[in-house]
């Protein structure tokens, strides 16, 4: 998981014992924190458990107080069901087609360059990598220009030499992403090596939403750019896509920024740069509809696994306090006064001196119950703010001082 120490962490925080299974896509990874575990943790509260998804499905079997998974959308389903049906809450962090979004305000220097490091970090191998860009038309050339610059800055002339640039996890991903060059219009890289999984940094133009590249989330080191006229046409057309985990903004409009964060769902908005947040603790994290659902980092991740429990303690003293909760409710003549006057409203049926004084009574109980209420919850002093409880207890006294007066 990708998060192991976010969400292994938080439920040790929260006093859980837990049981983690790697991916088998990493089985290094995989061996390595097995063997971390054997030799630091105590066996009796945490297990690492290895294996593929014959082994994932046996562990589902088991009734959890919580799961929690990461990975793909598809798989995420699968884990939601079997989970429901030992009704086991369950966090789901997902991915998805994270866009990447430059308007004509924006510094396009300093976007390339973030960009450029989010998008091939780890060959794009990151739940949270800008997935496509979407530019404004009169940035495009610009914002190319700086991305070749970039590429070649990080990675060398020749990125298949460079140590700075990983390879694909295994040959079925490797020919799922080369699968995606096809279509569009390769400007820089396109070059691939199947004995390595290599597939240089690439950048793709002239594409559209139907091209293989824009099916699933790429999760490798493929750009593919689109440009874009008007903003809030923009909007529109990623409002019928499936919500993102994070939509990335490039820009120095204020309105612009607000218009994005108003307009657009997804998990995590992230303005003028990529991947940063994700490293900040006090920012939950998470994703929305198919990216996923629930939040984990920080105190978030001690949330996820702690069920809140919510405890009332009465003292057993001054029972006969509570003789008006218990039926008969017509037992007594003060039971039967206020069953009929509170419960009913039959105030109105009485006359005369007997009529103001229920209607008196009722009113002062009402002022007393929302006094109390005012009292219990600290409100007292936030009744003028909120011009709620002062224009009541006004009201009832007004209502009173008629009624006396008839």
């Amino acid at each position: 998981s990708s998060g192991i120490n976010a969400e292994y962490g938080g439920a040790i925080a929260a006093g859980c014992c837990a049981v983690v299974k790697p991916s088998e896509l990493v089985p290094n990874c995989s061996a390595l924190l097995a063997k971390f575990f054997r030799e630091f943790m105590d066996q009796d509260c945490y297990r690492v458990v290895e294996g593929g998804p014959d082994v994932a499905e046996k562990i589902m079997d088991f009734r959890w107080d919580h799961v929690f998974f990461t990975g793909s959308t598809n798989i995420g389903k699968k884990v939601a069901v079997k989970a429901a049906q030992n009704l086991i809450s369950t966090t789901l962090e997902l991915g998805g087609k994270s866009p990447t979004i430059v308007d004509q305000t924006a510094n396009v220097e300093t976007a390339a360059r973030r960009i450029c490091w989010g998008k091939f970090i780890n060959c794009g191998q990151i739940c949270v990598a800008p997935d496509h860009v979407l530019i404004h038309k009169s940035r495009k050339s610009e914002f190319l220009t700086a991305v070749q610059k970039y590429i070649k800055e990080f990675f060398g002339d020749d990125p298949s030499t460079s140590p700075d640039f990983a390879r694909i996890v295994n040959d079925r991903n490797f020919e799922r992403v080369r699968g995606m060059l096809k279509g569009g219009n390769v400007v820089v890289g396109g070059q691939v090596n199947a004995a390595e999984r290599y597939i240089a940094p690439t950048v793709v133009e002239s594409v559209g939403y139907g091209d293989p590249v824009m099916q699933e989330e790429i999760f490798g080191p493929i750009m593919p750019i689109m440009e874009f006229d008007d903003l809030g046409e923009l909007i529109d057309t990623l409002k019928k896509q499936e919500k993102p985990l994070v939509t990335y903004f490039f820009s120095t409009c204020k309105k612009n920024m607000a218009l994005v964060e108003r307009e657009l769902s997804s998990g995590s908005l992230s303005i003028n740069d990529t991947i940063q947040f994700l490293l900040m603790p006090q920012v939950p994290f998470g994703g929305v509809g198919n990216s996923g659902q629930g939040r984990y980092h920080g105190k978030a991740s001690f949330d996820t696994f702690t069920n809140y429990k919510s405890v009332h303690v009465r003292d057993p003293g001054m029972e006969w306090a509570n003789d008006l909760r218990y039926p008969p409710y017509k037992d007594s003549a003060f039971k039967t006064f206020l069953y009929d006057v509170i419960l009913y409203n039959s105030a109105d049926e009485f006359s005369g001196a007997k009529k103001v004084i229920c209607k008196a009574l009722k009113y002062a109980l009402i002022a007393g119950a929302v006094s109390l209420v005012a009292y219990q919850f600290n409100l007292v002093s936030k009744f003028q703010d909120y011009n709620f409880g002062v224009e009541s207890l006004q009201k009832i006294k007004d209502s009173v001082s008629t009624y006396l007066n008839v």
